[in-house]
């Protein structure tokens, strides 16, 4: 079984109601394109639950991989609900459903 992934946003640069763009840093595990993240914080709101996943990965201006591991920092690019909700210094995690990167 991998390793759960474990991200820390650093800041959201870009957020929209289908994904968005973050700074973070990679707390854990060794999260990877494809992956689904959550995260269990209540942002005031009671029972809303961010679920992002995660499309690329830029390290290094321009530069693109497939995963990043602690304690490196990337510019993620993520698609779902919740980015907006996320503040500095929220943990959101890999979930068990994350599908492999499409190919193309």
């Amino acid at each position: 079984m991998a390793d759960i992934g474990r991200i820390q946003i650093e800041s959201v640069e870009e957020s929209s109601d289908t994904g968005g763009i973050c700074i973070v840093r990679c707390v854990g595990g060794v999260p990877r394109v494809g992956d689904v993240f959550t995260s269990d914080e209540s942002f005031g709101l009671g029972h809303l639950k961010v679920r992002l996943t995660l499309d690329r990965i830029e390290r290094y201006e321009g530069r693109f991989v497939e995963f990043f591991d602690p304690p490196q920092a990337a510019r993620i690019h993520v698609s779902g609900e919740g980015v907006g909700l996320l503040t500095r210094w929220s943990i959101i995690t890999s979930a068990a459903e994350s599908v492999p990167p499409d190919p193309s």
